[in-house]
């Protein structure tokens, strides 16, 4: 080598070249070698794709998506975005990774302390000594363990039975729980004590204790117990302080046979289980279609979901900064009655004598000493040495202000979807708070109790499909009878549907939950107008291809009846001569005759009349006489207006 060679700058390539070495030669001794850990390579460009940035992921980089000049290569522009670098397994199709749902805390899985910002302890404590959000859970669960509950067949079953057979509403409903009976009986069975070993707990300790985990954890874990069989004799809730999701690569529950949940006790993980929308292993030693065993199921629900988290966020987390406040504020009026933190008199002085601070605290002594103890020493006349003046300090009533108090506790409630006079906080406002309080209600109903029932229809919709086989068709409810001004508003509203045609008889049988009528008139809609009630089938003409002409003698009077102009009906051919309109005059009184003496109809034989014209006013006669027969439910006589032709 020469003298210049010597001073010669080495090539930049060769140094990036021998330091990539001297890394992948580091990363291959160090321990975490071979294990899958992100590892540098060079970055590949699409062709046109510009790009920027180190890729530093597994395998293969990202196939990027295009970029074209025309979005990203304007001068002074937004720039080339950089080529993405993934952290998961890529779809072979596209050369790209599923998005992830969340950023996630690295090694969620192996964290034992969940990662939550309030520790379960706090939520449980709160929900056992605060006594105004215990109350408030309560009267939650009071509300819905008071609801009537049932099975029954889902809408969209009865629908499919309608389209399928072209019958009735009702009449679908009554052949769905025909088809659906048997097994709308063996759910209710179960449901009556959800419990494996039932005894003397029913469903309302079962849906009590389950609104406690919501109300406190929002989270709600249920496992399937099941005997020598493979059958399930009930859900146990499972304490949901111990139950730890697990997250996969994406930042979801992962399929099975992976373990979706563990159960950790004295801070180690004690049992692992999966998540699987249907439960069909065959006892322990039988996979099922995705690798999962009937015995390693558990069920967990989350009412207030979060894509950042697996936990959900229950009314007691929200309602801590109010609820500590509140206790605060209890822990002032308790110090006030047991540990006198201010003293109720005072005493001025002026007295220069009484400058020196051990005679003020010896004169103070003698004082209380005198006074403390006794009653009747505190109620007799005292004289005060020259320079002394009481003052008396103001009293608990005084410095006590129930507006604060109010204020949180209506805040506590406001979480739960209490209303505040559920707590004991009247109104003031309005005629004795009346309007505030059936607006609180009208809230109440919409924003926190439907809401709340769907969610647990799910719940029971989705234990019942999967652990006891339950059809799709069938459905959990939960209904309230309501107050009593309440269950009048509902008939009010079922009769106006029912008199305007929008609802049958039936329909309001199968609505109310009673026995449909067994005659074709209850399937039928009608409408009334006065003392008149017509049914609406077959109130219009129609010609040999169907096509609507005009309206029947009915369907007139009934438009009439409702103040609507109908369309001209198609009249009969005018009568060419007198003897035409005596004859059609003897027919009205013939049909009058039948019509009050309810005799079967005959034919009126006309002699002046022609053909066409006399067989539609035969036709008409009949269905008047015919209709004049049908009496209501109650035995009033139905009545009928006649055809414009017959009057």
């Amino acid at each position: 080598m020469g003298i210049l060679d010597r001073f010669k700058r080495p090539d930049t390539e060769a140094l990036a070249e021998a330091a990539a070495d001297k890394v992948l030669k580091a990363l291959g001794q160090s321990p975490m070698a071979g294990q899958g850990v992100a590892q540098t390579s060079q970055p590949t460009y699409a062709d046109g794709s510009g790009g920027q940035g180190l890729n530093q992921a597994p395998g293969t980089p990202s196939t990027p998506l295009p970029r074209p000049p025309e979005a990203f290569g304007s001068q002074l522009g937004p720039a080339q975005p950089f080529i993405p670098s993934s952290l998961d397994p890529r779809d072979p199709a596209t050369g790209r990774a599923l998005p992830r749902r969340a950023q996630m805390p690295v090694a969620w899985n192996l964290d034992l302390s969940s990662d939550r910002s309030v520790p379960w302890s706090t939520l449980r404590a709160l929900a056992d000594q605060c006594d105004v959000i215990h109350r408030c859970i309560e009267i939650r669960s009071a509300e819905v363990a008071a609801l009537d509950h049932a099975f029954t067949v889902s809408e969209t079953a009865i629908n499919t039975i309608m389209d399928e057979q072209g019958c009735s509403h009702a009449k679908a409903q009554q052949i769905a729980r025909d088809q659906f009976g048997e097994e709308i009986n063996t759910l209710t069975r179960f449901w009556e004590s959800p419990y494996p070993a039932a005894g003397d707990k029913l469903w309302n300790d079962w849906i009590t204790e389950a609104l406690w985990q919501h109300f406190t954890y929002d989270a709600l874990p249920i496992y399937p117990r099941l005997n020598l069989g493979g059958d399930v004799i009930g859900f146990e809730i499972i304490s949901a302080d111990t139950i730890k999701p697990l997250l996969d690569n994406r930042g979801d529950t992962p399929a099975p046979p992976a373990p979706a949940f563990q159960q950790i006790l004295w801070g180690f993980p004690r049992g692992e289980y999966q998540a699987s929308p249907h439960a069909d292993g065959e006892f322990f030693t039988a996979p099922g279609d995705l690798g999962e065993f009937a015995k390693d199921q558990l069920a967990y629900f989350v009412r207030n979901r979060r894509t950042w988290s697996p936990y959900g966020f229950s009314a007691v987390e929200s309602a801590i900064p109010a609820a500590t406040l509140y206790l605060e504020r209890q822990v002032w009026l308790r110090s006030e009655y047991t540990e006198g933190t201010m003293p109720n008199t005072f005493m001025e002085t002026d007295s220069v004598e009484l400058s020196d601070p051990n005679k003020l605290a010896s004169l103070e002594r003698i004082l209380n000493d005198t006074l403390s103890g006794s009653t009747q020493e505190r109620h007799r006349i005292k004289l005060l040495p020259q320079g002394l003046k009481p003052v008396f300090a103001p009293t608990m009533d005084e410095r006590y202000k129930s507006d604060y108090d109010e204020f949180l506790i209506k805040q506590i409630a406001s979480k739960f979807g209490v209303q505040p006079t559920q707590l004991g906080i009247i109104p003031r406002t309005g005629l004795g708070g009346r309007g505030q309080q059936e607006g609180e209600q009208d809230q109440a109903e919409t924003m926190s109790k439907k809401p709340l029932e769907n969610w647990l229809v799910d719940v029971i919709n989705s234990l019942s499909r999967r652990f006891l086989g339950a059809s799709k068709d069938v459905t959990f409810t939960l209904r309230s009878e309501g107050t009593v001004a309440q269950q009048v508003e509902q008939s009010k509203a079922l009769q106006v549907s029912l008199y305007s045609g929008q609802k049958t008889l039936n329909s309001v049988q199968a609505e109310l939950g009673q026995p449909l009528y067994d005659m074709p008139e209850a399937d039928e809609p009608f409408i009334v107008a006065g003392n008149q009630v017509t049914f609406l089938k077959g109130l219009l003409n129609t010609d040999s291809v169907g096509e609507t002409v005009g309206q029947t003698a009915i369907g007139t009077a009934a438009a009439e009846a409702d103040g609507k102009t109908p369309p001209p009906a198609p009249e009969a051919p005018a009568p060419e001569s007198p003897e035409a309109v005596a004859e059609q005059k003897a027919f009205r009184a013939f049909v009058a005759k039948r019509k009050r003496s309810k005799q079967a109809w005959r034919d009126f034989d006309f002699k002046h009349v022609d053909a066409n014209t006399a067989k539609v006013l035969n036709a008409e006669g009949r269905e008047v006489v015919e209709v004049a027969k049908q009496r209501p439910l109650g035995g009033r006589r139905l009545s009928y207006p006649e055809h414009a032709t017959l009057i």
